[in-house]
């Protein structure tokens, strides 16, 4: 395996630990670490951390309800509504310039961080 399989296997790897355990991690970990690397624009590490994401939320779904820690009904509401935000959210990274998703990426990321850092 070359460099970048390596750090795509421990990104993956830490993402998915924090996302199953504390409910996120993910994308916000991923997508900064995705758009570091020269190989892929702003737009192709969102979308790659959308598809990983199916894997790792896949492996953790079926471990939450196997232990009984899913609310179905609240799950399906949910999903239904993601359902018409997936197909929006897609259209606007199409769309969106590449400069303005970098920047909004950027600036996501500072806001929860300093939230999450300052206890709110």
């Amino acid at each position: 395996m070359d460099a970048y399989a390596w750090i795509l296997l421990l990104l993956g790897f830490t993402s998915g630990t924090l996302n199953s355990s504390v409910g996120l991690g993910w994308g916000v970990l991923n997508i900064p670490v995705l758009m570091l690397l020269p190989t892929l624009t702003a737009r192709q590490a969102v979308a790659l951390s959308i598809v990983t994401g199916v894997f790792a939320n896949g492996a953790a779904t079926f471990e939450n309800a196997r232990h009984g820690l899913v609310q179905w009904n609240y799950a399906l509401m949910m999903g239904l509504g993601g359902i018409g935000g997936g197909v929006l959210g897609a259209y606007f990274l199409r769309n969106i310039p590449a400069l303005t998703l970098k920047r909004v990426i950027g600036a996501l990321v500072i806001v929860l961080g300093a939230r999450m850092l300052l206890g709110k």
